[in-house]
């Protein structure tokens, strides 16, 4: 998944936390990342997004656990909501013209939102 929600790191990070079973400590993060991260650097952005309401950190005996406070659908969701509130609050038309001319270079993405506004407008 790429997107603009996160940085690549806490992309990273929230795909690991998402996926995972139960709540990990940074050193079980750390072990799942692609790449050359220094622990502390996972602790950091594990705690930053803990203060951001992105995560729940609990402890668990020296260190904390991290999950996500919310399922990454509805995260999404509620992220897209807000940013596609505000580009067409903010831009109107040329923000929905903009949405349907990125879409026809799919067709599939063209039925898909076909679809989506016939079965809205019923």
């Amino acid at each position: 998944m790429k997107s603009k929600l996160f940085g690549p790191l806490e992309e990273q990070v929230m795909n690991i936390l998402w996926k995972a079973k139960k709540p990990l400590k940074p050193q079980e993060v750390l072990g799942k990342l692609t790449g050359d991260h220094a622990y502390t650097t996972i602790m950091t952005v594990l705690k930053r997004m803990a203060d951001k309401k992105i995560l729940k950190r609990k402890m668990c005996g020296k260190a904390f656990e991290y999950c996500p406070c919310v399922e990454r659908e509805i995260f999404v969701r509620k992220n897209l909501s807000v940013i596609y509130g505000s580009l067409v609050k903010d831009f109107g038309g040329l923000a929905i013209s903009q949405f349907v001319d990125g879409l026809k270079k799919n067709k599939e993405d063209m039925k898909l939102l076909k679809r989506y506004i016939e079965s809205k407008s019923k």
